[in-house]
């Protein structure tokens, strides 16, 4: 199996060389971490077995085992290929995203991976790549969003483990990361990733708690989480604005050169509200607000009504298998 997959790896290589060697060295440095992740994984349950382990690294590694099969359970998946190993990165992030987008649309540039499909953005293993790449599409005019990631889905194509970067997470974030990018191998739309990622963060909210209540391992939210969530909407919500703003804008009759300057001043206006209140929304390091931060923002941000319309009419009728019924009505979009 491993044989084969390898040999799957090279041909997508050459295949690409005979196109753009640059693409050729991007997808072998995805493969050079992906080959490591496939032959250094460890299973958690023998990971289980040696006395080596803290107690909270025993009890994150314990609680994902529970966690996975709870949303198994809600999801109605049998024998999901996901997070039942675990593999030791070696450095603090497991990777990094490029978004891009022109410098007047808030539509993000696709990227093509035959035979896997179109995506939204790019995904990165190493900082110092990933910002040369993101360089290059500065300089192209672009407007750029490197983000650190916390996890990803190879959508079924591997065994996707648990990263050590994740280790530390605690209980709820660990379900809201297994509720999100498991529901990636439930549902998946080739070449749409933007519905693909609001659809997997909608269900998160709803999965999340749900397995953590079913492994016991739910504790009411404390009021200090509760005041930190309260006051991320309202960041998200003015960011969010200020995207219906600027897609007007560039939809105006206005010549690009005066786009440009509203953009300006936009963006420049609402980065300095955020900076005037930045301990009140708990932002950390440089704020970037572009078209690109913008796309990701609502590709990650679950605010379609329909999705919670389907989700009502699943709890109503039937409870008892509220998400499997969810996933179908969503295939049907």
């Amino acid at each position: 199996m491993k044989k084969k997959i390898l040999y799957t790896l090279a041909l997508a290589i050459f295949v690409l060389g005979a196109i753009n060697y640059r693409w050729v060295v991007y997808v072998a440095h995805l493969t050079k971490h992906q080959a490591k992740v496939i032959f250094f994984k460890e299973s958690i349950s023998n990971l289980l077995k040696k006395e080596n382990l803290t107690l909270n690294e025993r009890t994150a590694l314990t609680n994902t085992l529970k966690l996975r099969a709870a949303i198994e359970k809600l999801y109605g998946i049998k024998n999901s290929k996901s997070y039942t190993s675990y593999y030791n990165l070696g450095r603090e992030a497991l990777g990094y995203n490029i978004t891009i987008a022109p410098a007047l649309s808030l539509t993000p540039e696709s990227f093509h991976f035959w035979p896997i499909g179109s995506f939204s953005y790019l995904g990165f293993f190493d900082k110092k790549y990933a910002e040369a790449w993101a360089k290059k599409y500065r300089d192209e005019g672009y407007d750029v969003h490197l983000s650190e990631i916390g996890g990803y889905s190879t959508l079924g194509w591997f065994e996707d483990p648990l990263y050590s970067s994740q280790l530390k997470w605690g209980d709820i974030n660990l379900a809201h990361l297994l509720a999100h990018e498991i529901a990636h191998e439930r549902l998946y739309f080739k070449n749409n990733t933007e519905l693909s990622e609001m659809l997997a963060s909608f269900i998160e909210q709803k999965a999340a708690p749900d397995a953590m209540k079913l492994t016991q391992l739910w504790r009411e939210e404390d009021k200090k989480n509760a005041i930190f969530k309260a006051r991320r909407k309202r960041l998200m919500q003015k960011l969010l604005s200020l995207r219906e703003e600027l897609q007007q804008l560039y939809t105006s009759s206005l010549d690009d050169t005066q786009k440009l300057n509203k953009k300006k001043k936009l963006i420049d206006t609402v980065e300095k509200e955020i900076e005037q209140k930045r301990d009140y929304y708990s932002v950390k390091g440089r704020i970037e607000i572009n078209n690109a931060s913008l796309a990701q923002l609502k590709r990650y941000t679950p605010h379609s009504p329909v999705f919670e319309e389907i989700f009502s009419a699943c709890l109503k009728k039937d409870k008892a298998h509220v998400y499997p019924c969810w996933f179908s009505e969503v295939e049907k979009l």
